[in-house]
Order: C-alpha cells, then structure tokens, then sequence
C-alpha cells in the first residue's frame, strides 16, 4: 500500500515538473483540440474544407481577368500587399448544428493563399458576435505555387486534428487583429471579385456587419486582442460602415471607395469620405487606432 501511494506520488511530481518546464509563468495554455471544444459549442461543428474546392480569387487588368501574374501593382486589383498572382481562393461554408442541420446565423471563411503551405479560416456568428480564428500549421499542406494541393483538412473528431491545427496561442501571437480589429472578415477589391457560384454576383466573402454588430474572439489566448473602431463624430460614412485601418484605406495601391460608396449616389458623401482619409494617413498604415472605440461586445 505505501510503495504504491509513493509510486502515485513520484507521479505526480514528475508530471507537475513537466507542467513548469512547459509553462514557466504557471499558467496553462489551450490545446488546438481544446479550443476546438471551445469553438464547437459556440458556433457548431468545425467544418472540413478543401482548398481546391475554394472560388478563385480572379485578377483584373483594364476590366479583364487574366491568367498569368502580373506585376506588383499591375492589375486592377492588386491584395494588401500590392501582388498580382494568380492561385489564391476563399471559400464559404454554412454552419451546420451537430445534427447536420443548417445554422444559417453562422458562416465559415477559408482561405488559401498563393505560396502558403498552410490555410486559415474564420468561423463568426452573426446574431452573437462570437468568432473563431483558426490556422493550419506551416508546412501541414503542401507549398502552394500555383495549384492548390486537394487535401481534405481534418475535423476535431479525426486522430490527427491536434497535428494538423495550430494552438490558439500561437495564433494570438500573431496579431491577426492588428487588420481584423473592426470585423472579422476584410473586404478589399482583390477579395471581393470571389464570387459565390450560384450566379447571383454575391462575395464569398460574406458581408454581414453593420456599424452595430458584436464581434468578440473565442478563447482567453485572445483576452488581449484590441477590438476597436474608427469613430469620427458626425462621419455619415461610419453611420453604416465599421472601419479599422486596414479596411478603411489602402496607402500602396490608392483604393478609392469614394467611386463605390454610397451605392445609390456615389461620391456624395466627398467631404466624409476625406476626413476618414486624412485621420489615417496622420495615424499611419496598419496601426490600431489608440483613440478608436470597443466593438459591441458579445456579453
């Protein structure tokens, strides 16, 4: 009796050992398969996706799809970055209850970049604000030069999910809301030529927020994230729109929304749309407004 109670002691001394070297500061981090739990109760099952499956994100030179790379800013609508490459496909996915049956309230966002050898997605709940950031790890799909690689990407119930998906830590290390800190989901002209296949000239890229919606990210790893938006007083653009920078203005290849917006009478809203301008310039490309104002929360 007393040899087994000291065999359950050097145990648990040895596992409490492995616990500090791995976690110096005493406090415990998340699993990729815990915070899936975590996700699931929240917005559904997390769906599998496939890259190949995407919409492929069309690129324009003089109005006209081509399909070779272009220079950096060549096109008509170069990505954040100034590229014009060829490859690059989102896709969009209902959620789903645990029976199968259609969550239309939640929507899941994939994306696989041209180059990347890996994919991300973002889950968001429409009616709660409540949002999940998800990474595959680097290397786990095959470097994309051009094809996407046609891999199935596994589900929480599958053996390998913890393998293939990266721990929410080291998602939140990396900022994502340094340009995702309005809404989850950015829209730019390069994204927003993906359209939906059943005709009806819809983005994939959902548009579902408004100047009102909750936005909150699932998991303590992402507790210090800065959820905030551009709030100029008496700015009829921000009326309808929630900005942060990134979504707001473009320094490289100059987008100006003022052609677009608003839909009904573009270009009448001139003075707003300069003074939104003028403030991030003076705020600098991709910085979080210090004076911005929280996002509705989900509580």
């Amino acid at each position: 009796m007393k040899k087994t109670a000291l065999i359950i002691l050097l145990f648990s001394f040895v596992l409490l050992l492995s616990q500090c070297e791995n976690d110096p500061d005493g406090a415990s981090e998340n699993s990729a398969l815990v915070q899936a739990g975590l996700i699931e109760a929240e917005l559904g099952p997390i769906p599998t996706f496939n890259c190949e499956d995407g919409i492929l994100i069309p690129i324009y030179v003089n109005g006209t799809e081509v399909f070779q790379d272009q220079a950096k800013y060549a096109c008509d609508n170069p990505d954040l970055k100034g590229e014009c490459l060829i490859g690059s496909r989102i896709g969009r996915i209902e959620g789903t209850n645990s029976d199968g049956t259609p969550r239309p309230e939640v929507v899941w966002v994939f994306f696989c970049r041209r180059g990347d050898n890996f994919a991300q997605m973002i889950g968001h709940n429409t009616t709660t604000g409540q949002t999940a950031f998800l990474e595959l790890v680097d290397g786990y799909l095959p470097t994309n030069a051009y094809a996407q690689p046609n891999v199935n990407v596994p589900v929480p119930s599958d053996a390998n999910y913890a393998d293939a998906w990266k721990a929410p830590a080291d998602i939140a290390i990396q900022g994502c809301n340094s340009c995702h800190s309005s809404d989850p989901f950015i829209h730019s002209r390069w994204v927003a030529g993906a359209k939906m296949a059943n005709g009806t000239n819809e983005p994939i890229l959902p548009e579902v927020a408004t100047s009102q919606s909750k936005y909150c990210v699932i998991g303590s790893e992402f507790s210090n994230w800065e959820l905030v938006h551009i709030d100029l007083t008496g700015n009829n653009c921000l009326s309808c729109h929630r900005l942060s920078n990134i979504n707001a203005w473009n320094y490289e290849n100059n987008t100006d929304w003022d052609l677009y917006m608003p839909p009904g009478n573009p270009g009448s809203m001139s003075t707003d749309y300069q003074s939104i301008k003028d403030y991030l310039q003076n705020l600098g490309a991709f910085e979080i407004d210090p004076n911005g104002t929280d996002v509705p929360n989900c509580d």
